[in-house]
């Protein structure tokens, strides 16, 4: 009893579609000419995407600043009703804190620890 994937589906040879003898000839020109021009649609169509997004559209119509000031006022509104005016803590270009430090000195220390643990690890299972 054989399982069912070593039994022979069918005692027929695959189907072949396109023998060489059927085969349509085509030269070798002819070949090199649709590559030809398979290749340089691709570039047309990659070059006219980027050539899309390369400009810009002009403004419909120009706002005059009264517009402007009216439409980025009415825009912000929601967002000045509910914001909180509260002092963040962040540290500043260059200071130095002790957080920084001893966040500094935890990095180095635990993966000088690691370094250390993964260097005996290798050395005593003789992989290094």
């Amino acid at each position: 009893l054989k399982p069912f994937w070593l039994k022979l589906r069918s005692a027929t040879p695959p189907k072949v579609f396109l023998t060489p003898a059927s085969a349509p000839c085509i030269s070798e020109a002819a070949m090199a000419a649709r590559l030809n021009l398979v290749s340089v649609a691709l570039l047309a169509a990659c070059a006219i995407c980027l050539l899309n997004t390369a400009f810009v559209s002009a403004p419909a119509q120009p706002r005059s600043a009264a517009a402007t000031v009216a439409a980025l006022a009415a825009a912000g509104a929601p967002l000045a009703a509910f914001a909180n005016d509260e002092l963040l803590e962040y540290n500043m270009a260059g200071e130095v804190t002790t957080f920084m430090t001893g966040g500094d000195f935890a990095v180095t220390l635990g993966y000088t620890a690691i370094s250390f643990v993964s260097y005996l690890l290798l050395t005593k299972l003789k992989i290094i």
